[in-house]
Parts: structure tokens; sequence; C-alpha cells
């Protein structure tokens, strides 16, 4: 590319700088050359039947949504997601939570390492309520300031069952999964941006950045101090979340919620997601979480759906059993196919599936 005229005016020249095609190959080839090919593998989810339709997993300058009621299990689906890919170890997740804050996510990550059958219908571990009546039963029966002290995690290991096999798993990945509180005022897009620049800076090859939930991210007030709009604002997050994805070569995966529609009728589509037409227009890949029938066993369960998918097929659906109070989802579901998918209220009955582009 010729030297840029200084009459040129654009944000970050080397950033914003166009490039012809060769530049393009030279770069690629220059890639393959050095052998830098970590995010040229698509970053797995841990779900076998969702990668397998993903190809995969999620790739580098991906925005993946998921979507669906509230409750339904959304956050434990990608807490999961978070955990699957710092157990294998090659992708470090960023969980950026404006719900929960990391203590609250860590009780969750025991109950779920604390389960061994989890694909068994009635898996067994610890909950969080047996871990929060351990330690206050401790804590009330011993007022005294030295006896407070012991308490600690060496005791929850020696006296709360589940905890020890939980924490065994979970000291595997203790460096390989960060945990955010986000902000409702201050953890904007640019600091997104900032925690994924940083873990880079840091060494880490391969990152995914999860955002729990999208219409959460807040914007930083402008200089003239009018306001957006709501759809204006989530516009804005949109366009932002997939800027991060493609600045910084990385998977983003957001929790979106449901509009008020959606939650009236107790169903959720990727139509339904709240906001403006860049919801619809932004993501690569959008997930979508339904509440399934109870089950003669009493089991939850939940349907998991591939509604948009610009890697393969989409308006896939399978059913997956959720052990709530271990915050866990069976890895493996049953393929819902024509009339019990809920994918037929999109698609008329003889479409077949779709990739949606």
């Amino acid at each position: 590319m010729p030297e840029i005229p200084p009459t040129i005016r654009l944000p970050n020249t080397e950033a914003f700088r166009p490039q012809n095609l060769w530049e393009t190959v030279q770069a690629f080839n220059q890639r393959l050359r050095s052998g830098n090919l970590e995010n040229y593998r698509p970053a797995p989810l841990g779900f076998p039947q969702l990668d397998a339709c993903l190809g995969g997993g999620l790739r580098a300058e991906d925005l993946c949504l998921v979507g669906g009621m509230q409750n339904v299990g959304k956050t434990i689906f990608v807490l999961q997601v978070a955990r699957n890919l710092a157990a294998a170890g090659e992708v470090l997740p960023i969980v950026v939570c404006y719900e929960h804050g990391p203590e609250t996510l860590l009780h969750r990550l025991l109950c779920l390492e604390s389960v061994d059958d989890a694909d068994s219908a009635n898996p067994h571990g610890v909950t969080r309520d047996a871990i929060e009546k351990g330690v206050l039963a401790y804590y009330d029966a011993n007022p005294a300031p030295q006896a407070r002290q012991r308490l600690d995690l060496d005791w929850l290991l020696a006296n709360v069952p589940g905890v020890d096999q939980a924490w065994y798993r979970l000291r595997d990945y203790l460096w390989r999964l960060w945990l955010v509180a986000g902000d409702g005022l201050e953890t904007t897009v640019p600091v997104l941006h900032e925690y994924v620049r940083m873990a880079q800076q840091l060494g880490f090859a391969r990152v995914l950045l999860i955002v729990d939930y999208a219409q959460r991210v807040p914007l930083a007030p402008r200089a003239d101090g009018s306001q957006l709009t709501e759809h204006q604002r989530i516009d804005q997050v949109m366009r932002g979340l997939k800027g991060i994805a493609m600045k910084l070569g990385v998977p983003v995966l957001a929790v979106a919620a449901a509009d008020e529609t959606a939650l009236r009728r107790q169903r959720v589509h990727f139509e339904d997601l709240w906001g403006p037409a860049t919801v619809q227009y932004e993501p690569d890949v959008a997930i979508v979480l339904n509440r399934d029938a109870v089950a003669n066993d009493d089991q939850r369960k939940v349907r998991i759906a591939i509604e948009k998918n610009r890697h393969g097929p989409s308006d896939v659906e399978f059913c997956h059993r959720l052990a709530g109070e271990h915050y866990r989802l069976t890895a493996a579901g049953d393929r819902l196919e024509h009339p019990s998918s809920y994918q037929t209220e999109r698609l008329p009955a003889d479409s077949g599936h779709r990739n949606r582009r």
C-alpha cells in the first residue's frame, strides 16, 4: 500500500489503514511460517454436539450470543464453558459477570467439580447450601476469635464432604481462569478490551472473553451530556463486543437477555433477544436456551439450540439434563427433531435445517 497522504485523517493510521490483498497474503504467509497458529484452532465449548455443529468451537473474531429466559441456566452454561476451556489448558477464559461476584462463581465451580456422575439422572456432589451451612455451623459454635481463625479452606476441605473432591479438580486450573466482577457503571467496552489485551501481553496466546450479560455493559458518559436510548446503547455495546473480537483476534461469548414479549410467552428464540437489529446482525453464532417439560423423574431439562451459525448448521436443538444444585449441564444432549423441536416454531415444517448467513 502506498504511503497515506497527510491530508487523510484516520483514527489510528496503523490500525485503520487499508490493506491490499497482496499484503493480506504476505501477512498470512508470514503467520504460517512463524508457526503462530494458536488462534487458528477453534475454542471448543466442551459440549460435543454443539462443537460439532460449530466446526470445532468458536473461532477467533467470532461473537457468540447466548440467550434465553431468566433462570434457565445461561450463567451455568457459560461458566461451564469457561471451566471446560480452563481445564483443557489451551485457552484462557476471562469471565466478566455483572450479576455475580467471583466468590459466588467460586461456590458454583466447587459444586460443579464435586460431581462424579455428571451424566447420571441423579448426580451426587456438594451443594452451595451444604457449604454455607457447614461454615455457619462452625462459626456459630465457636465464638472465640482464636477458634474462628481456624475456619479456613483446609477446615472446609476436611469437614464438608465433596469439597475435597472439587478442590482436587479445581486446583489444576486455578491460574487458567480469570473472574471479574463487572461494574454496571465502570466496566465499559474499553475496559473489557483492556482485560483481553492484558491477558495477551502476559503471554496467553489464546483468550476467550465471556460477558454475562451484554445488556448490562455500560457506556461511558457522553461529552455533551446527552443520553442514548436503550436500543442505541445496546447497539453500541454489540458493535463494541464484535470490535473486540475482530481487533484482538479472540472469540467473545456474551449472554443476552430476552425481550418482554418472549418473557411473557415463556419461550425464547434468537429473534426475541432484547435490543435493536444489530443484536441479530452482529453475532456470528447464537445459542438459545429454553426450559423443557419436567421429566417423570423430576429431573429438570434444558433445550440448547444453535439458531444462528456462520460456520455450519443452524436450527439444531439438543435436550440436556440440568443439575441445578450443582450448577452443571450434561455435556451430551439428546437431539430433538421435528415435530418435538422448538425450532419448528421458527421454520416451515418441510424446510429442514439451514445455515443463517
